[in-house]
This record gives C-alpha cells, structure tokens and sequence, in this order.
C-alpha cells in the first residue's frame, strides 16, 4: 500500500509541474506578444509630453512561491489612464476644458490577452 501511495504522489507531483510550466510558458509568450501590441496601437502624445509613452510598455513577473504574476505597465502609469479615459482640464482649480480620450489601446490587448492566455494553456495541457 505505501509503493502505491508513493507512486500516485509521484505522478501527482508530474502533473502539477507540468501544469506549472504549461501556465509560466503560456503567461510569459503572452505577456511578450501584450507589450508588442501595445506599442503598436499606442497613441504618441502631441507636443512632446510623455514623447516616450508608446515605447515605455514593460512586462514585470513577480515569482511567489505557489504562483508567478506578469504585470505589463507603463513607465508613464499616470498618463495611460488620461489617455484611453480623457480628462478635464483644469488650472487654478478651475474647469477651462476636456481632453477627450485617445485611441482606446488598452482594453483591447487587456481582452486579447484573456482569451489567448486561457486557450494556450488549455491547447498546452
């Protein structure tokens, strides 16, 4: 009986590590492509603010111990959000205009990623 609950723990222990590496490979292809294609449809921000924002796109992995996260970021963080919602503009505290939002660039690489990270590992395993 112990051989046999050695072997199953064995198999088990495979199992998770091929799953491990399966959602890894597939999180890490996936957050390359995400980067790529943020930078492609990012919008270059008019006269020469944030000139950078279109190429500042950069994928972070935080390894824990039970699980990896990929955070794909902007160096600019501040300006993503002005950019794909809009914003007022203000000065002295007072409403003087509206910047309204730019190419919506992000949802749609964020909507892309889900699907695409989901079927890769399901097509891995």
């Amino acid at each position: 009986m112990l051989d046999l609950t050695k072997e199953v723990n064995k198999i088990l222990r495979e199992y998770v590590d091929q799953v491990e590496g399966a959602v890894l490979e597939a999180e890490e292809k996936t957050g390359k492509e995400a980067v790529k294609k943020l930078k492609q449809t990012s919008p270059e921000n008019p006269k020469g603010k944030g000139k950078h924002y279109k190429s500042d796109w950069t994928i972070d992995q935080k390894a824990k111990k039970n699980y990896s996260q990929i955070i794909i970021h902007n160096r600019q963080a501040q300006l993503t959000h002005l950019l794909e919602h809009g914003h007022d503009i203000v000065r002295n505290g007072v409403k003087v205009g509206h910047w309204e939002p730019r190419t919506a660039h992000i949802k749609p690489v964020e909507e892309w990623v889900k699907d695409t990270v989901v079927e890769r590992i399901e097509r891995e395993l």
